[in-house]
């Protein structure tokens, strides 16, 4: 994705992820997950520190911890502004 910040995730977050998909293949919500997988990966990449809400700062590691939820899909991320990182820490089912 071509946004102004970078996202990444270790291979933990990504299998987590894989996992959480197919959980909402079985519960019959595969595409709608999808699909906020993809709005929430463009959100970090353009908009991070707009994306939905602030949890807590660790200043000595210029981080700000956000989570986000877009449809079933919650979202645990953090930002390095000087960087222009976004991290993604944790995947999740949020709502039903």
């Amino acid at each position: 994705m071509n946004g102004e910040y970078s996202v990444s995730q270790s291979p933990l977050t990504r299998e987590e992820l894989w996992a959480l998909l197919e959980v909402a293949r079985a519960t019959g919500r595969k595409r709608v997950a999808i699909q906020s997988v993809r709005w929430i990966l463009e959100e970090l990449s353009r908009t991070p520190l707009e994306f939905g809400e602030s949890r807590n700062d660790l200043p000595h590691l210029d981080l700000h911890l956000r989570v986000a939820y877009t449809g079933p899909i919650r979202v645990d991320f953090a930002v390095h502004v000087i960087q222009r990182k976004v991290f993604i820490r944790k995947w999740s089912l949020g709502k039903p």
